[in-house]
C-alpha cells in the first residue's frame, strides 16, 4: 500500500476532528496553502526558507492554524526504530518551520507524537510515550471531540521545557492567599483590601507567565532570577518598570479607566519624571511573594489549572474579618449556587445574556461554558457564539475597583486556554483584551451604576444576585431616570430597597419570551410596599419557580434569600392568566458549609431541586411529573392563585409546622443556642426596618 493511499484513507479532503479539521495534501504545497489563505500564521517570507514544500497531512484548528503537521509512510518504512528515527528527522524541521504545535510520524497504524521545540517524544501524565492514533473517519462524533481535546490538552501542556502532560488537578489556591494575606497585613499601611489587590496582581502576574502569555524578560522565573542573583529590590524595580508596562500594552486600560492591574501594589508612589519611589520594606515585601509563590509551584506545580470559584473565596479570605467590607456592598455568590442557577436555565447560540450585578463575573462565565465554543479566532477575527453583558457599580473612589479587577481576572482563568493557544500573538491577545475582557465587562462610577441606563427588551436572559439594602439617595435619584429612547419614567413600581429597583430594571430588560434567575432577599416577597412590583412582576411575566436558600448561604448577610425564575410573557400570552402552578422547594444545604470555611459536603438540597425543576420544566402538564414533585416533602406545585399583589409570597408559608419539623427547618423547641438567637434577633431587625419602609410608604400615599 503506497503512502498516499494510506493517509487518502484516514483523511480524504477534508475530514472534520470536531473542531479540527484534517487535510490531506498530496502535491499541494505550504507556499500554495499560505498564498490562497488556506493557512495562516505563515508569512510568504516564512515559507521560502522552508526548504520541504509538501507535507502529508495538516491538522488545522478553526483560525487555520497549523496544530499538528503529520508525516506518513508505508509499512516498510517503519518497521525498525531505526527507520521510526530516520522518519522523525526527515520532516521534523519543516514541522518547526511552520510552527505545529505537535508533530506525528505514523504508517497509519502507529502514530508516535513529538514535540517539536524539544525533538522528544510527548509523553503521558505517567511518563510513557503517546501513541494514540488520529482516525477520525473510524471515530463517533463523540469520540472525535474527545480526542480533539486531548489535542487541546497536549497544546496546553507542552513548550520549549515540557514534553509532558499534566494531570488536570484543579488547584485551589486559597492556602497560598492566606500565606500572603499575613504576609501583607503584617505590612505598615497595608489594609485587607489593599492586601486583596496586591495579592490579585501577584496571582495574574504568575498564572500569565505559567500560561505563556508573559515570557522571556516578562515572565515570573525571569524576575525571580533577578530577587535571587542580585536583590528583592532590583527585582521589584523590574517588575515595575518593565513587566508593568507589558501588561499595559497585552491589557490595555478600558473605557471605564479599569484593566487587571490596579497601579497601587505596595502602595509604591512615583516621583515627578514618574519613575517609582521604591521603599526598602515593599521591596522586602515582594521578594517574600516571589519566595511564596515559588514555594507553591514546587508543591502543587504550576498554575494551569485553577478552581474557579478561587476569586471569590478571595473576598472572604481577605475581607472576612475586616471592616474594609462594610463599604464594598457586593456579595459573591458561591460558586454551587451560581452552577445550579445555571442548569436552570437554556443557553443558545446567538443569546444576549446579561448580569446587572456582576461581582466577579460567575454567572455569565458559567453560563457562556453551556456551549462548546462560546468565543474563538476565526481567520485572525475573535468571534463569539454568545453575547455577554456583565456590568458592576464601581465602589472605589478612583479607578482601581476591586470588583472589576476580579472579575476581569476571573475571566481569565475561565478562558484561560483561549489566552494559552493565543500567547504567541501579543495582537490577539491584545485583542482578546479589547473585545472580551473590556467589551464583556463594563463598570460604573455613577451613583446609580446600572440602574442608570434601562433599555427596554434587550436580554434573552439575565442571571444576577442584585444588591439589597436601602439608600435614599439612590431611590431619589432613580425617579429621574427614563426609559432609553423615551420620555417615560424608567422604575414606576415604587418598591423598597435597591433590589426592587434592581428588579423592575431585570423584568424590563429582558425580551418578549426571555427568561431571568434572580436571587432576592424575603423583603421583595413579603413587604406590603412591594405591592405595585409584585402586580408588574404578574402582569409581564409567569412565575416558573422560587427557591428558598438557607440562611447562611451568604458569609456576609443574615438575610433569607430566595432564587426567583420568571418568564417574560410573549404577545400571544399576555392577556392570559399563568397555565401552571409555581414550582416550590425549601432548601436546607447547598453543597457545601455555611461558614466562612465553605467545605465541602454531600448534602446538596439545592442540587436536587433544580434536578426536580429541570423535570418540571419540561414537562408541566404530565400527570407522573407533577406527582413526582408533590411526593416530595421539600416541594410543592403551587397555585399562581395564592400569589396576588397583596399576598405574602414566602414559599415557607405553605408548609405545616410539622413539616417543617420534619424536614429540619424548624426546631420542636424554642430553645436556641447563641448563634441561632443572633441569626432570629438579625432576621427581627430586618423585618422591623420592612415595617418602618412599608410605615414611611402608607405615609407617602396618604
Amino acid at each position: 500500500m503506497s503512502e498516499q493511499t494510506i493517509q487518502d484513507g484516514l483523511y480524504s479532503i477534508p475530514v472534520q476532528l470536531d473542531k479540527y479539521t484534517c487535510r490531506s495534501l498530496g502535491a499541494t504545497t505550504i507556499k500554495d496553502l499560505v498564498k490562497n489563505k488556506e493557512i495562516t500564521g505563515l508569512t510568504a517570507k516564512e515559507c521560502k526558507d522552508i526548504k520541504a514544500n509538501k507535507p502529508d497531512v495538516l491538522v488545522l484548528n478553526k483560525n487555520k492554524e497549523i496544530v499538528i503537521f503529520i508525516e506518513m509512510k508505508t509499512p516498510d518504512e517503519f518497521h525498525s526504530d531505526a527507520l521510526k528515527r530516520l522518519a522523525k528527522y526527515q520532516e521534523l524541521l519543516v514541522a518547526k518551520q511552520t510552527k505545529a504545535k505537535i508533530y506525528v510520524i505514523s504508517d497509519g497504524d502507529t502514530f508516535i507524537w513529538f514535540n517539536p521545540l524539544t525533538e522528544e517524544h510527548i509523553l503521558y501524565e505517567d511518563g510513557s510515550p503517546v501513541y494514540r492514533k488520529i482516525n477520525p473517519k473510524e471515530l463517533s462524533q463523540e469520540q472525535n471531540k474527545e480526542l480533539a481535546e486531548f489535542i487541546d490538552d497536549v497544546c496546553y501542556c507542552i513548550d520549549d521545557k515540557n514534553n509532558q502532560l499534566i494531570p488536570k488537578d484543579y488547584i485551589d489556591p486559597t492556602p497560598l492567599a492566606k500565606k500572603t494575606a499575613r504576609i501583607l497585613q503584617n505590612m505598615s499601611l497595608s489594609s485587607a483590601k489593599n492586601s486583596l489587590y496586591t495579592f490579585v496582581e501577584m496571582f495574574t502576574f504568575k498564572f500569565l507567565s505559567d500560561i505563556g502569555v508573559l515570557k522571556g524578560i516578562y515572565c515570573f522565573d525571569s524576575v525571580y532570577e533577578i530577587y535571587e542573583k542580585q536583590s528583592a529590590k532590583d527585582a521589584f524595580k523590574q517588575y515595575l518598570t518593565t513587566i508593568r508596562e507589558q501588561l499595559l500594552v497585552l491589557f490595555p486600560v478600558a473605557d471605564d479607566n479599569t484593566t487587571i492591574i490596579n497601579g497601587r501594589l505596595f502602595h509604591t508612589q512615583v516621583d515627578e519624571m514618574g519613575n517609582p519611589i521604591i521603599i526598602d520594606s515593599a521591596a522586602d515585601g515582594f521578594g517574600k511573594l516571589l519566595d511564596c509563590f515559588k514555594d507553591y509551584e514546587n508543591e502543587h506545580g504550576k498554575f494551569l489549572y485553577i478552581n474557579k470559584d478561587f476569586k471569590s473565596k478571595l473576598f472572604e479570605t481577605f475581607m472576612k474579618n475586616s471592616s474594609d467590607k462594610e463599604g464594598m456592598g457586593q456579595f459573591f455568590t458561591p460558586l454551587k449556587v451560581v452552577q445550579e442557577m445555571v442548569r436552570m436555565v437554556d443557553v443558545r447560540e446567538g443569546m444576549d445574556i446579561c448580569d446587572p450585578a456582576c461581582g466577579v463575573g460567575k454567572f455569565l462565565l458559567e453560563a457562556s461554558l453551556k456551549l462548546s465554543n462560546p468565543f474563538y479566532f476565526e481567520n485572525g477575527i475573535l468571534k463569539k457564539s454568545v453575547n455577554l453583558y456583565v456590568m458592576e457599580k464601581r465602589m472605589e473612589d478612583n479607578n482601581d475597583d476591586l470588583t472589576t479587577i476580579l472579575a476581569k481576572s476571573n475571566l481569565l482563568l475561565f478562558y484561560s486556554d483561549l489566552f494559552k493557544n493565543n500567547s504567541d500573538d501579543s495582537k490577539r491577545i491584545q485583542k482578546l483584551s479589547n473585545e472580551l475582557l473590556s467589551t464583556v465587562i463594563k463598570s460604573s462610577h455613577s451613583t446609580l451604576g446600572t440602574l442608570e441606563k434601562l433599555v427596554p427588551e434587550k436580554y434573552d436572559l439575565i442571571l444576577a444576585n442584585p444588591p439589597y439594602y436601602q439608600s435614599a439617595v439612590i431611590t431619589e435619584a432613580s425617579k429621574s431616570v427614563s426609559l432609553s429612547g423615551s420620555s417615560s419614567k424608567a422604575y414606576t413600581t415604587g418598591g423598597r430597597g435597591i433590589e426592587s429597583l434592581f428588579t423592575e430594571w431585570i423584568i424590563k430588560s429582558l425580551k418578549k419570551g426571555g427568561e431571568a434567575n434572580i436571587i432576592l432577599p424575603d423583603g421583595i416577597f413579603t413587604n406590603i410596599a412591594n405591592d405595585k412590583l409584585k402586580k408588574f412582576i404578574l402582569d409581564t411575566c409567569y412565575i416558573e419557580s422560587i427557591i428558598s436558600l438557607p440562611v447562611g448561604t451568604f458569609f456576609n448577610t443574615p438575610k433569607k434569600t430566595y432564587i426567583l425564575t420568571v418568564h417574560k410573557r410573549t404577545d400571544a400570552e399576555k392577556s392570559s392568566a399563568q397555565p401552571y402552578p409555581i414550582f416550590a422547594y425549601l432548601c436546607s444545604t447547598i453543597g457545601e458549609t455555611l461558614d466562612s470555611y465553605r467545605f465541602d459536603i454531600d448534602d446538596n438540597d439545592l442540587r436536587d431541586a433544580v434536578d426536580l425543576y429541570t423535570l418540571y420544566k419540561n414537562n408541566k402538564s404530565h400527570s407522573m411529573v407533577q406527582n413526582a414533585v408533590n411526593d416530595n416533602p421539600r416541594a410543592k406545585l403551587l397555585k399562581i392563585e395564592k400569589f396576588g399583589k397583596d399576598d405574602n409570597w414566602d414559599i415557607n408559608l405553605h408548609w405545616t409546622d410539622e413539616e417543617k419539623e420534619a424536614l429540619g427547618i424548624k426546631k420542636k423547641d424554642n430553645i436556641m443556642n447563641l448563634d441561632e438567637f443572633n441569626g432570629y434577633i438579625s432576621e427581627l431587625i430586618d423585618e422591623i426596618h420592612d415595617y418602618q419602609g412599608a410605615i414611611e410608604w402608607l405615609k407617602e400615599d396618604l
